[in-house]
């Protein structure tokens, strides 16, 4: 199976929480895939680039190569797209990132590691875990 962490897991994972890190240890001894969608690449970046944070930016940039780094892809786009629509034609709209990355979640057939169920389950047949 195929993970994909959202940015919330990430900053946990930076901040050193120890049961994020048991939880994503477990799925790789397990062979799982765990990847980082490129959005969620560039706001963690965007992040410690401003706060200044270059130690932790340091470990990320490593981290997220070690994982691997998913690039949105024309098709990608176009589900996006299409999550875009269903959303605000409902009135349920969330934020481009989250759309972005429930769409490669969702291209990829990837589980999305998040603690932000509000409204990332918003979108139709996206898997996703909260990890709390």
């Amino acid at each position: 199976m195929t993970y994909f962490l959202d940015a919330n897991i990430v900053s946990y994972l930076l901040k050193g929480n120890k049961e994020i890190f048991s939880k994503l240890s477990d799925l790789a001894s397990n062979d799982h895939i765990i990847s980082i969608p490129n959005i969620v690449y560039y706001e963690i970046k965007r992040g410690l680039l401003a706060s200044g944070s270059t130690n932790k930016l340091n470990r990320f940039v490593s981290f997220a190569k070690a994982l691997g780094i998913v690039e949105l892809k024309t098709s990608t786009l176009d589900i996006a797209a299409q999550i875009y629509s269903d959303l605000k034609n409902a009135g349920t709209l969330i934020e481009d990132d989250d759309i972005f990355i429930g769409a490669s979640a969702l291209e990829n057939n990837a589980i999305l590691v998040t603690n932000n169920e509000r409204h990332l389950g918003r979108i139709k047949d996206l898997k996703y875990e909260v990890w709390s």
